[in-house]
Protein backbone atom coordinates (compact mmCIF):
# COMPACT_ATOMS: atom_id res chain seq x y z
CA UNK A 1 0.00 0.00 0.00
CA UNK A 2 3.00 2.27 0.79
CA UNK A 3 4.53 1.49 -2.42
CA UNK A 4 0.93 2.24 -4.32
CA UNK A 5 0.42 5.68 -2.40
CA UNK A 6 3.78 7.05 -3.68
CA UNK A 7 3.01 5.82 -7.17
CA UNK A 8 0.38 7.63 -7.03
CA UNK A 9 1.76 11.47 -5.38
CA UNK A 10 4.50 10.82 -8.30
CA UNK A 11 2.06 10.41 -10.77
CA UNK A 12 -0.78 12.76 -9.65
CA UNK A 13 1.27 14.76 -7.63
CA UNK A 14 0.91 16.12 -3.68
CA UNK A 15 -3.12 17.42 -4.75
CA UNK A 16 -4.16 13.84 -5.57
CA UNK A 17 -7.20 12.41 -3.73
CA UNK A 18 -7.70 8.67 -3.00
CA UNK A 19 -11.30 7.98 -4.40
CA UNK A 20 -11.04 4.35 -3.49
CA UNK A 21 -8.91 1.74 -2.78
CA UNK A 22 -9.10 -1.82 -3.02
CA UNK A 23 -6.80 -5.30 -2.13
CA UNK A 24 -7.39 -8.40 -4.24
CA UNK A 25 -4.14 -11.69 -4.67
CA UNK A 26 -1.73 -9.26 -3.68
CA UNK A 27 -2.23 -6.40 -5.74
CA UNK A 28 -4.11 -2.91 -5.22
CA UNK A 29 -5.73 -1.16 -7.01
CA UNK A 30 -5.99 2.74 -6.33
CA UNK A 31 -8.19 5.19 -8.05
CA UNK A 32 -7.57 8.63 -7.13
CA UNK A 33 -8.68 12.66 -9.11
CA UNK A 34 -7.01 15.53 -9.21
CA UNK A 35 -8.80 18.73 -10.25
CA UNK A 36 -7.25 19.65 -13.17
CA UNK A 37 -7.68 23.73 -14.40
CA UNK A 38 -8.98 24.88 -17.73
CA UNK A 39 -5.85 24.59 -20.35
CA UNK A 40 -5.43 23.33 -24.21
CA UNK A 41 -5.03 19.86 -23.90
CA UNK A 42 -1.62 18.18 -23.64
CA UNK A 43 -0.63 15.84 -26.71
CA UNK A 44 -1.14 11.88 -25.88
CA UNK A 45 1.95 9.93 -25.32
CA UNK A 46 1.13 6.22 -25.65
CA UNK A 47 2.61 5.54 -22.07
CA UNK A 48 0.65 8.53 -21.08
CA UNK A 49 -1.87 7.94 -17.97
CA UNK A 50 -5.32 8.43 -19.79
CA UNK A 51 -7.77 11.03 -18.25
CA UNK A 52 -11.28 10.08 -18.00
CA UNK A 53 -14.54 12.08 -16.88
CA UNK A 54 -16.89 9.99 -14.43
CA UNK A 55 -17.01 7.99 -11.53
CA UNK A 56 -15.26 4.45 -11.07
CA UNK A 57 -17.53 1.52 -10.96
CA UNK A 58 -17.54 1.20 -7.21
CA UNK A 59 -18.69 4.11 -6.48
CA UNK A 60 -21.52 4.08 -9.35
CA UNK A 61 -22.68 0.87 -8.03
CA UNK A 62 -23.05 2.63 -4.17
CA UNK A 63 -24.32 5.61 -5.44
CA UNK A 64 -27.18 3.72 -7.40
CA UNK A 65 -27.78 1.21 -4.21
CA UNK A 66 -28.28 4.34 -1.64
CA UNK A 67 -30.55 5.67 -4.32
CA UNK A 68 -32.76 2.69 -4.12
CA UNK A 69 -32.50 2.84 -0.51
CA UNK A 70 -33.50 6.26 -0.16
CA UNK A 71 -36.83 5.61 -2.15
CA UNK A 72 -37.50 2.40 -0.13
CA UNK A 73 -37.60 0.00 -2.85
CA UNK A 74 -37.91 -3.47 -1.69
CA UNK A 75 -34.69 -5.61 -1.41
CA UNK A 76 -35.81 -7.99 -4.30
CA UNK A 77 -36.49 -5.49 -6.32
CA UNK A 78 -33.43 -3.45 -5.54
CA UNK A 79 -31.48 -6.67 -6.38
CA UNK A 80 -32.72 -7.10 -9.74
CA UNK A 81 -31.46 -3.22 -10.54
CA UNK A 82 -28.19 -3.86 -9.21
CA UNK A 83 -27.31 -6.71 -10.63
CA UNK A 84 -28.17 -5.22 -13.90
CA UNK A 85 -26.35 -1.80 -12.85
CA UNK A 86 -22.99 -4.49 -12.32
CA UNK A 87 -23.22 -5.36 -15.88
CA UNK A 88 -23.24 -2.14 -17.59
CA UNK A 89 -20.68 -0.90 -15.89
CA UNK A 90 -20.55 2.28 -16.23
CA UNK A 91 -19.17 5.62 -14.98
CA UNK A 92 -22.04 8.03 -15.12
CA UNK A 93 -24.62 7.15 -12.37
CA UNK A 94 -27.87 8.37 -13.87
CA UNK A 95 -27.45 6.83 -17.29
CA UNK A 96 -26.04 3.56 -15.97
CA UNK A 97 -29.28 3.84 -13.39
CA UNK A 98 -31.41 4.39 -16.41
CA UNK A 99 -30.08 1.43 -18.37
CA UNK A 100 -30.40 -1.14 -15.51
CA UNK A 101 -34.57 0.33 -15.26
CA UNK A 102 -34.67 -0.85 -18.77
CA UNK A 103 -33.09 -4.03 -18.20
CA UNK A 104 -34.96 -4.83 -15.19
CA UNK A 105 -38.77 -3.68 -16.54
CA UNK A 106 -41.23 -3.04 -19.50
CA UNK A 107 -41.65 0.59 -21.10
CA UNK A 108 -44.42 0.86 -23.67
CA UNK A 109 -44.60 4.32 -25.51
CA UNK A 110 -48.85 5.92 -25.78
CA UNK A 111 -50.72 4.09 -28.01
CA UNK A 112 -52.01 5.39 -32.05
CA UNK A 113 -55.13 6.85 -31.68
CA UNK A 114 -56.53 3.69 -33.45
CA UNK A 115 -55.95 1.69 -30.96
CA UNK A 116 -57.96 0.18 -28.04
CA UNK A 117 -60.24 2.20 -25.56
CA UNK A 118 -57.54 2.88 -22.68
CA UNK A 119 -59.50 1.76 -19.22
CA UNK A 120 -58.46 3.45 -16.02
CA UNK A 121 -58.72 1.61 -13.16
CA UNK A 122 -57.06 2.06 -9.66
CA UNK A 123 -57.78 2.54 -5.89
CA UNK A 124 -60.17 5.41 -4.46
CA UNK A 125 -58.44 8.36 -4.91
CA UNK A 126 -55.32 7.65 -7.32
CA UNK A 127 -56.10 10.31 -9.75
CA UNK A 128 -58.33 8.61 -12.78
CA UNK A 129 -60.56 10.85 -13.18
CA UNK A 130 -57.83 14.05 -13.71
CA UNK A 131 -55.75 11.43 -15.70
CA UNK A 132 -59.00 11.21 -17.74
CA UNK A 133 -58.96 14.70 -18.40
CA UNK A 134 -55.20 14.84 -18.95
CA UNK A 135 -55.35 12.29 -22.03
CA UNK A 136 -58.44 13.69 -23.46
CA UNK A 137 -56.23 16.77 -23.41
CA UNK A 138 -53.54 15.53 -25.07
CA UNK A 139 -55.59 13.73 -27.77
CA UNK A 140 -57.46 17.34 -28.44
CA UNK A 141 -53.76 18.77 -28.82
CA UNK A 142 -53.15 16.25 -31.06
CA UNK A 143 -55.73 16.99 -33.55
CA UNK A 144 -57.66 14.01 -32.70
CA UNK A 145 -61.19 13.77 -31.30
CA UNK A 146 -61.57 11.50 -28.35
CA UNK A 147 -64.46 10.47 -26.62
CA UNK A 148 -64.63 10.12 -23.08
CA UNK A 149 -66.72 7.31 -21.24
CA UNK A 150 -67.26 7.58 -17.09
CA UNK A 151 -68.65 4.39 -14.74
CA UNK A 152 -68.25 6.57 -12.17
CA UNK A 153 -71.67 7.59 -11.55
CA UNK A 154 -72.17 6.63 -8.11
CA UNK A 155 -69.36 8.49 -6.40
CA UNK A 156 -70.91 12.17 -5.61
CA UNK A 157 -69.76 14.51 -7.81
CA UNK A 158 -67.53 12.32 -10.05
CA UNK A 159 -69.36 12.87 -13.37
CA UNK A 160 -69.57 16.25 -12.49
CA UNK A 161 -66.09 16.53 -11.81
CA UNK A 162 -64.93 15.57 -15.36
CA UNK A 163 -67.70 16.81 -17.33
CA UNK A 164 -66.13 20.19 -16.35
CA UNK A 165 -63.26 19.38 -17.88
CA UNK A 166 -64.65 18.05 -20.96
CA UNK A 167 -67.03 21.22 -21.26
CA UNK A 168 -64.02 23.04 -21.77
CA UNK A 169 -62.87 20.57 -24.58
CA UNK A 170 -66.02 20.91 -26.02
CA UNK A 171 -66.65 16.92 -25.83
CA UNK A 172 -69.69 15.08 -24.07
CA UNK A 173 -69.31 12.55 -21.53
CA UNK A 174 -70.96 8.89 -21.99
CA UNK A 175 -71.80 7.37 -19.18
CA UNK A 176 -72.22 3.65 -18.33
CA UNK A 177 -73.42 1.76 -15.10
CA UNK A 178 -72.50 -1.87 -16.50
CA UNK A 179 -72.26 -4.26 -19.42
CA UNK A 180 -75.23 -3.17 -21.73
CA UNK A 181 -74.90 0.61 -21.66
CA UNK A 182 -70.99 0.33 -21.69
CA UNK A 183 -71.12 -1.37 -24.80
CA UNK A 184 -73.93 1.77 -26.04
CA UNK A 185 -71.44 4.22 -25.17
CA UNK A 186 -68.76 2.57 -26.98
CA UNK A 187 -70.83 2.58 -29.90
CA UNK A 188 -71.82 5.92 -29.96
CA UNK A 189 -67.74 6.73 -29.21
CA UNK A 190 -67.15 5.81 -32.99
CA UNK A 191 -65.09 3.83 -35.04
CA UNK A 192 -61.38 5.03 -34.92
CA UNK A 193 -61.83 7.58 -32.38
CA UNK A 194 -59.70 7.37 -29.44
CA UNK A 195 -61.36 6.33 -26.08
CA UNK A 196 -61.12 6.94 -22.39
CA UNK A 197 -63.09 5.28 -19.68
CA UNK A 198 -62.66 6.72 -16.26
CA UNK A 199 -64.04 3.85 -13.84
CA UNK A 200 -64.97 4.42 -10.33
CA UNK A 201 -62.17 3.71 -7.30
CA UNK A 202 -62.36 0.06 -6.20
CA UNK A 203 -61.45 -2.02 -3.04
CA UNK A 204 -58.77 -4.53 -4.72
CA UNK A 205 -59.35 -6.77 -2.10
CA UNK A 206 -62.86 -6.85 -1.81
CA UNK A 207 -63.81 -9.78 -4.78
CA UNK A 208 -67.79 -8.58 -5.41
CA UNK A 209 -66.00 -4.74 -6.59
CA UNK A 210 -62.90 -6.73 -8.94
CA UNK A 211 -65.49 -8.97 -10.57
CA UNK A 212 -67.82 -5.86 -11.56
CA UNK A 213 -64.77 -4.57 -13.25
CA UNK A 214 -64.03 -7.79 -14.59
CA UNK A 215 -67.29 -8.19 -16.35
CA UNK A 216 -66.69 -4.16 -17.37
CA UNK A 217 -63.72 -5.46 -19.12
CA UNK A 218 -65.33 -8.28 -21.29
CA UNK A 219 -67.07 -5.64 -23.57
CA UNK A 220 -64.29 -5.03 -25.64
CA UNK A 221 -60.42 -5.71 -25.66
CA UNK A 222 -59.19 -2.41 -24.14
CA UNK A 223 -56.12 -1.42 -22.65
CA UNK A 224 -56.57 -1.23 -18.78
CA UNK A 225 -53.79 0.58 -16.78
CA UNK A 226 -53.51 0.85 -12.91
CA UNK A 227 -53.86 4.59 -12.50
CA UNK A 228 -51.50 4.29 -8.89
CA UNK A 229 -50.56 7.05 -6.62
CA UNK A 230 -46.66 7.56 -5.72
CA UNK A 231 -45.18 7.67 -2.21
CA UNK A 232 -47.48 4.84 -0.82
CA UNK A 233 -46.04 1.59 1.19
CA UNK A 234 -44.37 -0.64 -1.83
CA UNK A 235 -45.74 -4.14 -0.03
CA UNK A 236 -48.99 -2.25 -0.03
CA UNK A 237 -48.39 -1.01 -4.13
CA UNK A 238 -47.02 -4.55 -5.14
CA UNK A 239 -50.43 -5.95 -3.78
CA UNK A 240 -52.64 -3.82 -4.95
CA UNK A 241 -50.95 -4.08 -8.39
CA UNK A 242 -50.91 -8.26 -8.38
CA UNK A 243 -54.76 -7.92 -7.95
CA UNK A 244 -55.37 -6.14 -10.87
CA UNK A 245 -52.83 -7.67 -13.01
CA UNK A 246 -55.04 -11.06 -12.63
CA UNK A 247 -57.89 -9.46 -14.06
CA UNK A 248 -55.67 -8.32 -17.42
CA UNK A 249 -54.09 -5.01 -16.50
CA UNK A 250 -51.01 -4.55 -18.37
CA UNK A 251 -49.90 -1.04 -17.55
CA UNK A 252 -49.46 1.25 -14.88
CA UNK A 253 -49.63 4.84 -14.82
CA UNK A 254 -47.99 6.77 -11.66
CA UNK A 255 -49.74 9.99 -10.37
CA UNK A 256 -48.10 12.68 -7.86
CA UNK A 257 -44.51 12.32 -9.04
CA UNK A 258 -44.14 16.06 -8.36
CA UNK A 259 -44.99 15.53 -5.03
CA UNK A 260 -44.06 12.00 -3.53
CA UNK A 261 -40.76 12.39 -3.00
CA UNK A 262 -40.19 8.07 -2.78
CA UNK A 263 -40.77 6.25 -5.35
CA UNK A 264 -40.06 2.54 -4.33
CA UNK A 265 -44.32 1.83 -4.34
CA UNK A 266 -44.38 2.20 -8.26
CA UNK A 267 -41.20 0.08 -8.63
CA UNK A 268 -42.46 -2.67 -6.58
CA UNK A 269 -46.19 -2.23 -8.05
CA UNK A 270 -44.41 -2.83 -11.84
CA UNK A 271 -42.38 -5.59 -10.45
CA UNK A 272 -45.12 -7.65 -8.60
CA UNK A 273 -47.73 -7.06 -11.46
CA UNK A 274 -45.43 -7.25 -14.27
CA UNK A 275 -46.56 -3.89 -15.68
CA UNK A 276 -45.26 -1.65 -17.71
CA UNK A 277 -44.19 1.95 -18.06
CA UNK A 278 -45.81 4.48 -20.13
CA UNK A 279 -47.59 7.12 -19.17
CA UNK A 280 -47.48 9.35 -16.01
CA UNK A 281 -48.51 12.74 -14.20
CA UNK A 282 -45.88 14.91 -12.75
CA UNK A 283 -48.36 18.16 -12.40
CA UNK A 284 -51.58 19.15 -11.32
CA UNK A 285 -52.26 20.99 -14.33
CA UNK A 286 -54.44 19.63 -17.29
CA UNK A 287 -52.48 20.77 -20.10
CA UNK A 288 -49.51 19.29 -20.85
CA UNK A 289 -50.19 17.34 -18.05
CA UNK A 290 -49.04 13.66 -18.74
CA UNK A 291 -45.42 12.46 -19.79
CA UNK A 292 -44.20 9.77 -21.48
CA UNK A 293 -42.03 8.03 -18.80
CA UNK A 294 -39.02 6.30 -20.07
CA UNK A 295 -36.34 4.73 -18.66
CA UNK A 296 -34.39 7.99 -18.44
CA UNK A 297 -36.96 9.83 -17.27
CA UNK A 298 -37.83 7.72 -14.77
CA UNK A 299 -33.49 7.87 -13.86
CA UNK A 300 -34.15 11.51 -13.50
CA UNK A 301 -37.02 11.09 -11.48
CA UNK A 302 -35.19 8.59 -9.09
CA UNK A 303 -31.46 10.52 -9.14
CA UNK A 304 -32.64 13.75 -9.57
CA UNK A 305 -29.43 15.51 -7.89
CA UNK A 306 -25.83 14.45 -8.85
CA UNK A 307 -22.52 15.49 -7.97
CA UNK A 308 -20.14 16.75 -10.46
CA UNK A 309 -17.91 13.52 -11.00
CA UNK A 310 -13.92 13.98 -10.36
CA UNK A 311 -11.51 13.46 -13.43
CA UNK A 312 -9.64 10.03 -12.65
CA UNK A 313 -6.34 9.49 -14.19
CA UNK A 314 -5.31 5.94 -14.63
CA UNK A 315 -2.20 5.03 -15.53
CA UNK A 316 -0.27 1.13 -15.76
CA UNK A 317 -0.40 -0.40 -12.31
Amino acid sequence: MTEAMRQVKEALGEDAIIVSTKESGGMIRITAAVEQEDSPPAKTKPEAAKEEAGFDEETVLEIITDTLLRHRVPGFVSEKITSAAILISGRDPKKTLAKALAKTFTFTPAQPKAAKPVLLVGPPGAGKTLMAAKLATRAIMAGQKPAVITTDIARAGGVEQLSAFLNILQLPLFQAEDVKTLKSALIKAGAGNPVIIDTGGLNPFDPQEMKTLAKLMTVAEMDAALVLPAGIDAEESAEIAMTFEILGVGRIIPTRLDFARRFGGILSAADKGGLSFGDASHTPQVANGVITLTPEKLADFLMPYLPNPPKVKRGKP
